[in-house]
């Protein structure tokens, strides 16, 4: 009878370790170190790690965009708006504006920044330097540490570190008009999906459609689609009435297909009046 410990005769062979791991193990000691962090058994906030924190439509002009998408999906705003701000949008599940300045860096106008979440924001900008992305230093925001990256083929995007007893997006959100669904659009869909899939946690399934990827994890739901020519990020937003949704985009100088029933619902691929592109789903 073989013996059943045989292998732990054998010679030890060292394993590379994942690289997003090991740059995040190293800025949390390094803290411990020199900050008298606490370290923990998790590293990262399983279950949160990488959702949408916040969403911001970056236009030619926001005055326009209010007006286009409060009268669209009945969007209502801040009152107290200025010039240079965002306009934050009000009553709905997921926290967004329409900015009202210059794009933030890497986005060209009109496209949207997203902004993840994060536990750890010194162990994430690591992570995103050891993956091949760029990492702008932290720097504290009245609503918290951030910071502007880029992954390894230049999309941008934002990290905000939020407290692990912060509450998560209603899972069960289905009000008129919020944020159903996110299509990323990197280029390259399964490099995008080793470097956030490492980054973050995420898993990475095969998706519905040619080229794409369904991303398992975060909130809202988050898809990676390949290709070049299409915009960045495209929104999906949901509606209770699609036909009539869709006539409200033309109504307002937009543009919309006929309504298509998918395997999840009713949807139709639209433009705003400055050339967003963004979808509706009936689901």
């Amino acid at each position: 009878m073989a013996d059943p410990l045989e292998v732990l005769r054998r010679p030890l062979v060292p394993l590379a370790p994942d690289p997003a791991f090991a740059a995040r193990l190293r800025e949390r000691i390094r803290r411990a170190l020199t900050e008298g962090a606490t370290m923990t058994s998790a590293p990262r906030l399983a279950g949160t790690e990488g959702d949408v924190a916040y969403l911001s439509l970056q236009v030619p002009d926001a005055s326009r965009a209010r007006r286009f998408y409060g009268a669209v999906l009945g969007w209502a705003f801040a009152a107290d708006h200025r010039p240079g701000r965002s306009s934050q949008v009000h009553g709905q599940s997921l926290p967004f504006g329409i900015w009202d300045g210059a794009p933030s860096p890497g986005i060209k106008r009109p496209g949207v920044l997203v902004v993840h979440r994060v536990a750890d924001i010194g162990a994430s900008v690591a992570a995103v330097r050891s993956l091949g992305g760029v990492a702008g230093e932290p720097h504290r925001e009245p609503y918290g540490m951030m910071a502007d990256c880029a992954d390894d083929q230049g999309n941008a995007f934002t990290l905000l570190e939020m407290p692990p007893d912060a509450p998560r997006q209603d899972q069960a959100a289905d009000r008129p008009g919020d944020v159903a669904y996110i299509t990323i659009s990197p280029g390259d869909e399964a490099r995008a999906g080793r470097f956030y899939g490492a980054l973050f946690g995420w898993e990475i399934a095969p998706g519905l459609v040619p080229r794409g990827l369904q991303v398992r994890g975060p909130l809202p739901m988050i898809g990676l689609r390949g290709g070049t020519s299409r915009p960045a990020i495209v929104l999906t937003y949901r509606v209770g009435d699609i036909a009539a949704a869709a006539r409200r985009v033309r109504d307002g100088g937009g543009t919309a297909t006929d309504p298509e029933r998918q395997p999840y619902g009713v949807t139709a691929d639209c433009t705003d009046d400055q050339g967003m592109r963004f979808g509706l789903g009936q689901l």
